[in-house]
């Protein structure tokens, strides 16, 4: 019973907050990015929330309880690999979308390009690939409430993520999970930090933890040949293609300069402080909570936690799971709400253009409610091959970056191809020796591109936003800025 007490207290902190952060949402541009005003601490906070999610205290430790250091080779890798490209990328996109008065990257390549096709590409490519990150947050908030024995049925534990995250999305857009972010922090950090030590106090060393983990099995070392192979490129792969995401674009709008988006990508890595903590739990785990195969490996750090925490404790780590699971999933909804309304729907005007994206929100998470209860393991397929697809966007972003004489039309060829071919690789169960599948599906992409740039060149090469000449005047599009940005004035890179 404490620990639902403490649950309930964590969640009504994240609640009290997500209707606070209503105040001055008035204009679908205040509702989409928070007016393009937030600076460098709620910036901060909104994207390593959407960074960090539940699969962070859930899903690391059991792959390592799995797979053992591949998999925290890989995990940890990409991420810190995926860091400085946000620095020198970022900031950029950021331009690009002030240029062109942009809330999602689709909107940049409609700005940039010119073209409706490349825009519809990109944004149905989003939309799909972006459908079961909700199913996986509610199946991970399931995993981690029923691990830590709260007494919640599936469906109830599905209706709470639902409601709250329903509530931000639906009263605060994009302010809502920034805001939200800070007890979800707090509550991440201090639940992984409270169990590690726990760990820590019934063992003399980490090297005791590594050895008996190491006696029970081969989990500390990484194999050479497909083992190894299979580390290096999907962590390469995965490094190129981290600020991909949609809902990580959107939220870089929200920022109220360039410089903000730079300052923000310095203090990232910090974050992955926390990692060596969930490494020492996941050892823990594997000579002490033996036995979990398949699905229940997820379990591994709700078990040390379940096993070693008072019971108030308990009840602040599933409040720190939920809430990563809730965050994630309110800008998910957010981020196909927008994507749907302004970039696969046409003509929907600025006043009905949040209206719009509150029903497909809605649509969205009742989708996300049926497919976790009835068919969980459907979206299994798309989970494990999002990154393949948000992956080939960064072809697109970079001919935008740089400036190129390739047809729109060969781009969205190159994300159609780059697809196609990652997505039936896996249905097949291609096998290639270890190598990620996206890496030839990524080649394919940039084949397609070349060959287009050398058989139907553009007759004028598209402007580098990288560049330091003046920006073109904005395109005019339903969420306005004012044309002369004193603040984009001050962010020419």
């Amino acid at each position: 019973m404490t620990a639902v007490i403490t649950f309930a207290l964590v969640l009504l902190a994240a609640v009290a907050l997500g209707v606070y952060s209503r105040r001055g949402v008035k204009t679908t541009e205040d509702f989409l990015v928070g007016g393009r005003s937030f600076g460098a601490i709620l910036l901060f906070i909104l994207v390593v929330g959407e960074v960090y999610s539940i699969g962070t205290v859930i899903g690391f430790p059991g792959g390592v309880y799995a797979e053992g250091a591949g998999f925290a080779v890989w995990f940890m890798g990409y991420i810190l690999l995926g860091y400085p490209i946000g620095y020198f990328l970022l900031p950029l996109l950021f331009k690009a979308g002030r240029r062109y008065n942009a809330v999602t990257l689709p909107d940049v390549f409609r700005g940039h390009f010119k073209s409706r096709p490349l825009e519809l590409t990109a944004a149905l490519l989003c939309v799909v690939f972006l459908v079961p990150w909700a199913q996986l947050q509610l199946t991970g908030l399931t995993v981690a409430l029923n691990g830590l024995g709260l007494g919640f049925t599936p469906l109830a534990t599905v209706l709470i993520g639902v409601s709250i995250a329903l509530v931000f999305a639906l009263l605060s857009g994009i302010k809502a999970p920034a805001y939200v972010s800070f007890v979800k922090d707090f509550a991440l950090i201090f639940a992984i930090v409270i169990v590690a030590v726990f760990v820590l106090s019934q063992n003399s060393s980490v090297t005791d933890i590594v050895a008996r983990a190491d006696d029970v099995s081969s989990h500390t070392v990484i194999e050479h040949g497909r083992p190894l192979l299979h580390t290096v490129s999907t962590l390469i792969f995965q490094a190129v293609g981290f600020y991909m995401f949609p809902f990580i674009i959107q939220a870089i709008m929200s920022s109220k300069s360039g410089r903000t988006v730079r300052r923000t990508q310095i203090f990232m890595p910090l974050y992955m402080l926390m990692y060596p903590f969930l490494l020492i739990v996941a050892y823990y785990a594997i000579s002490t909570v033996p036995g979990l195969t398949g699905a229940q490996t997820n379990l591994a750090f709700i078990e040390v936690a379940r096993n070693l925490l008072p019971e108030w404790l308990v009840g602040v780590v599933a409040g720190g799971a939920a809430l990563c699971a809730i965050v994630v999933l309110a800008a998910s909804a957010l981020c196909i709400g927008t994507l749907v309304s302004r970039n696969v729907l046409v003509g929907v005007p600025e006043r009905r253009q949040k209206s719009f994206v509150r029903v497909i929100i809605a649509v969205y998470l009742l989708v996300s409610i049926v497919l976790t209860l009835v068919v969980p393991n459907l979206m299994g397929a798309l989970i494990n091959t999002s990154y393949y697809g948000f992956t080939q966007l960064i072809i697109p972003v970079l001919l935008l970056i740089f400036g190129s004489r390739v047809r729109a039309g060969v781009m969205a060829a190159g994300l159609v191809g780059g697809v196609a071919t990652a997505v039936s690789l896996y249905v097949l169960g291609v096998d290639l020796g270890g190598l990620s599948l996206g890496v030839p599906a990524l080649g394919l992409n940039i084949v397609i591109v070349g060959l287009g740039r050398l058989l139907w060149p553009k007759a004028e090469r598209s402007e580098a936003i990288w560049t330091r000449t003046k920006a073109a005047s904005p395109v005019r599009d339903t969420v306005g800025i004012p044309d002369q940005d004193p603040e984009l004035a001050k962010e020419r890179i």
